[in-house]
């Protein structure tokens, strides 16, 4: 079976950005580049089978309706993206304007996902989210002391929650600045003590300080170091995640073998792969960004989709609080939009029987009782 493909060029404020999407039947998979000024931003891929769905259907309209999809929903959401960014700009919230730049983050648009994240710091000094985003902005390019200079800012100020400390933690320690580094990863850990990113990153640190700085005063002697890396590397094991379980006997081994080189080269190249924080934050920014900004984006088929998502991504990541509160949002938005379905049919009893008081009656509850509930929605998602 031939392998389909599409490719097409989407202008959308002032830039072009290049699609190009593609079958690979021998792998099962469908996958989507967006290129901008032959630069690869970001990829999405997703799985099919190969097999027939019933008489009528071959596989090969099946792929190609699943190429197809998967290029237009691409496109969509990027045309999206600029449409919504276009809006958040002019509104000095800094809380949509923090979202936004996670948006463009996430799609490798690291100078528009700074703006935003500087906006929303211009709107608001004080919104300490927007710092940390910024941090990690810099973090991901790998500018790690523009990161630090990012975080050293806001470290005095009051209500900076445990993932500033982690983050500002983890910068100092790619600068081998490791008793600073320390010391913010530790606060971490007193705010959330289950926060599982930053043992895995105490592990990274014990290992590769004992490399740069042995001697270290305030850090205990090497072979202690190396025993709390591993005890830090089994508070992570026990959570289970797929890509750590699949790397954890090797680390060990290397371990062993005292090959900490080795060993902290994997932990640092897997460690985007198995805290998909951000990703897993992205499902509930998106959709918070379509349904107060896309207008009619955000039908009930794509709130189901986002629902699916965040079940699959609570099937590994029970612990994640981000996804829990993201769910709750969801059906909240669910509700509203039976109780807009329920209306409407009321008022289209009314309209085929004028005369129908259950159904007036009926209406005029939902129109009374029903406004506190939207306004408890709309605050809820400010």
């Amino acid at each position: 079976m031939a392998d389909i493909g599409f490719n097409d060029n989407l202008d959308v404020s002032g830039r072009t950005f290049h699609f190009q999407t593609a079958s690979n039947t021998g792998k099962g998979l469908v996958r989507c580049e967006i290129f901008e000024n032959g630069r690869v931003l970001s990829t999405m891929e997703v799985d099919f089978e190969r097999r027939k769905d019933n008489k009528t259907h071959s596989i090969e309209n099946r792929l190609k309706n699943i190429v197809e999809k998967l290029h237009q929903e691409m496109m969509s959401e990027i045309e999206l993206l600029f449409l919504i960014s276009e809006k958040v700009k002019k509104l000095r919230h800094s809380p949509s304007n923090c979202k936004m730049g996670v948006m463009f983050l996430q799609n490798n648009l690291i100078e528009d996902a700074k703006k935003q994240f500087e906006l929303a710091i211009k709107n608001d000094v004080e919104y300490l989210e927007a710092y940390n985003n910024l941090g990690l902005t810099y973090i991901q390019t790998g500018d790690y002391k523009k990161a630090i200079q990012i975080f050293s800012k806001v470290m005095e100020k009051e209500n900076v929650f445990a993932d500033m400390h982690n983050n500002f933690g983890f910068a100092l320690m790619m600068e081998n600045q490791f008793q600073k580094a320390v010391s913010e990863l530790q606060e971490s850990l007193k705010m959330n003590p289950e926060y599982t990113e930053t043992h895995y990153n105490l592990a990274i640190l014990y290992f590769k300080s004992t490399l740069h700085d042995s001697t270290d005063e305030f850090l205990p002697p090497p072979s202690i170091r190396i025993q709390r890396a591993i005890e830090q590397l089994e508070k992570v094991k026990k959570k289970n995640f797929k890509t750590f379980d699949l790397i954890y006997p090797k680390i060990i081994k290397l371990a062993d073998k005292k090959e900490y080189t080795q060993l902290i080269k994997i932990l640092e190249e897997n460690r985007a792969k198995i805290f998909a924080r951000d990703t897993l934050s992205l499902i509930g920014t998106s959709f918070y960004l379509k349904f107060m900004y896309g207008g009619k984006g955000l039908d009930n088929e794509i709130i189901k989709k986002y629902e699916h998502r965040l079940d699959q991504a609570l099937e590994t990541h029970t612990d994640y609080a981000d996804i829990w509160n993201n769910m709750g949002i969801i059906h909240l938005i669910q509700c509203r939009n039976l109780f807009l379905q329920a209306l409407s049919e009321f008022k289209r009893a009314l309209e085929i029987n004028p005369g129908f008081e259950k159904a007036r009656k009926n209406k005029k509850l939902v129109e009374n009782d029903g406004k506190e509930f939207l306004i408890l929605l709309r605050a809820i998602l400010k």
